[in-house]
């Protein structure tokens, strides 16, 4: 689990969704759309390519919206951006 200790300045909600998209890419246990929390669902469909029969998020890309979302908090860009 990602800790407030090890980035004090990071939200509940940022630790959240950088703990799930870890879990995606390192297959800690099995996940998918369902298993991701409704408010962190967005986050992950925003960085998602759209499947263009049904509107819905493509799972094909759930993986590299994980990765995406790693990324962007190493680097402090997206939801991970200091505002401050």
């Amino acid at each position: 689990m990602v800790r407030s200790v090890d980035s004090p300045s990071m939200s509940q909600h940022q630790m959240a969704l950088l703990e799930h998209a870890l879990r995606e890419l390192s297959n800690i246990q099995p996940c998918g759309w369902d298993v991701i929390p409704w408010d962190l669902q967005r986050s992950f469909e925003t960085r998602m390519g759209k499947d263009a029969w049904t509107g819905l998020p493509d799972l094909m890309t759930l993986r590299e919206a994980a990765l995406t979302i790693v990324l962007e908090a190493i680097a402090h860009t997206g939801e991970f951006a200091n505002d401050e």
